[in-house]
């Protein structure tokens, strides 16, 4: 027959035994929230680093805007797109999407007077600027669009 203390010890086993498997499945739930976070991480990074790239290339836009009016005194931003001015890094790039004159509601905003205290000192283009950064590795791409303000203004000494 049985008696109380066998009775415990295979009451304590399966105490154990019962704990041992809730902490084998707390351990389990463990590693698998840690993964999709680090997924999640991961993911969110590289859609950073891709936006990252579009800027850099709003800022390439910008730049060549600069030189294009002091070096040619053009104002046909349109140049500003395709493999020259598009740029490519070991794990990434960015790519120039459209550089065109900003519309709105039927209205072009191109040679508009430029003010300062009433008196017309020069002129002021809006352009429209549309550039993708991407990433090679997880193939995110992310398209910014902006609108640039540029003023040519007539210098009086």
């Amino acid at each position: 027959m049985y008696n109380k203390r066998n009775r415990k010890k295979g009451f304590i086993a399966f105490v154990v035994l019962f704990l041992l498997v809730i902490f084998a499945l707390m351990g389990i739930a463990y590693t698998y929230s840690s993964r999709m976070n680090t997924d999640i991480l991961y993911v969110e990074s590289q859609r950073i680093k891709a936006r990252n790239y579009a800027q850099a290339g709003i800022e390439k836009v910008k730049i060549s805007m600069c030189n294009i009016c002091q070096k040619r005194g053009t104002q046909d931003m349109s140049i500003i797109q395709g493999k020259p001015y598009d740029k490519e890094f070991e794990d990434g790039g960015y790519r120039i999407v459209s550089v065109k004159p900003f519309y709105l509601k039927g209205k072009v905003f191109k040679d508009i007077p430029h003010e300062v205290k009433g008196r017309i000192i020069g002129k002021m283009n809006v352009w429209e600027v549309t550039v993708e950064g991407y990433t090679k590795n997880s193939k995110t791409v992310v398209e910014l669009k902006t609108i640039l303000r540029i003023y040519h203004d007539n210098i009086v000494y």
